[in-house]
């Protein structure tokens, strides 16, 4: 179960760093917590955009988000991203994780880059990339995980510290402190789902690994998202919607860039948002339900709040 949730947290790290969307039109005033009523619910739902990004804003920041706790206990459901404590079949992870059966990295990589990985692989993995049978993106989580935890080692940081850590990543400890409450635990998705890549995608994201372990020179601009903390400790829609239009802009650098940004927007945040909007009205219909969702589902003419407001309810900031 550790290593799903290691997994999990990965997921949503990239989901949060890369995920952007054009925002300049919808300025919705707030903060992280909203109030979602009308179009028939008898009682209010709550939709609250948590960080999960790094380290560095946890669980406990929460207590200083105005009304969260009162929000929380009015609910008798919590719907997350994807339920973090249930485990997937070996099926499940197979089919979302691992390459098809006719494709290799020899033939996603020229054999250049093939080697670089390779040389990556077996001093981080033990193993070599011809027996690597897991897709790029996964391939990559993992990667970046194994750097992440070096990097917290290196800075002082017990493997114990690290692991308490990372049960205190908000959307994690939300769903644990939802289930010891006995509340309605439910998914707006499987987890897996965010890998099923299409074969043609294969190699461009095979690419995007490559270009991101040389800290190509075109991708390296997107590192400044670590100031996404900063934006998430103001508490304030307009400075994330501010960051949003810098990410955009960003990603209209340079064609890779162009085509990263698109397939990234597409699949991460507007697929997403409309998939959970499929199951949302539902939930709410059936019991007040808390929805803990990262924070940049929010915002956005894709995001979750204009898509309820089309729908139809009334969607109000709490708190400030």
């Amino acid at each position: 179960m550790q290593k799903f949730n290691q997994l999990f947290l990965a997921f949503l790290t990239i989901a949060t760093f890369i995920t952007c969307t054009s925002t300049a039109k919808q300025r919705p005033e707030g903060g992280w917590l909203w109030k979602i009523s009308g179009n028939g619910l008898s009682h209010p739902s709550y939709l609250f955009g948590t960080y999960h990004g790094t380290y560095d804003i946890l669980y406990q920041y929460t207590d200083s988000i105005p009304e969260l706790h009162q929000a929380f206990n009015a609910c008798s459901q919590f719907a997350g991203e994807s339920e973090t404590t249930s485990k997937p079949t070996p099926a499940q992870v197979g089919a979302a994780i691992k390459l098809p059966k006719d494709t290799t990295y020899a033939d996603l990589l020229n054999k250049e880059d093939f080697h670089f990985l390779d040389s990556i692989v077996r001093q981080s993995l033990k193993s070599p990339l011809n027996k690597m049978y897991i897709k790029p993106n996964f391939l990559a989580l993992i990667l970046g995980e194994i750097e992440k935890g070096k990097k917290l080692v290196d800075t002082g940081y017990s493997q114990s510290r690290i692991d308490s850590m990372k049960s205190q990543v908000m959307d994690i400890a939300l769903e644990k402190k939802a289930k010891e409450k006995g509340l309605t635990i439910v998914g707006l998705e499987d987890i897996f789902d965010a890998f099923v890549s299409e074969k043609s995608n294969l190699k461009k994201e095979a690419d995007e690994l490559i270009s991101d372990l040389r800290e190509d020179d075109e991708i390296s601009p997107l590192s400044f998202v670590n100031t996404l903390s900063d934006v998430y400790r103001t508490q304030n829609m307009k400075s994330l919607i501010d960051f949003e239009v810098k990410v955009d802009s960003i990603f209209r650098t340079s064609p890779k860039l162009t085509e990263i940004g698109k397939r990234i927007r597409e699949d991460l945040l507007k697929r997403r948002n409309l998939n959970w909007m499929n199951k949302i009205p539902e939930l709410m219909k059936a019991q007040p339900t808390f929805i803990a969702v990262g924070v940049r589902h929010l915002p956005g003419k894709d995001g979750l709040i204009a898509l309820l407001l089309e729908k139809g309810y009334q969607v109000e900031p709490i708190g400030l």
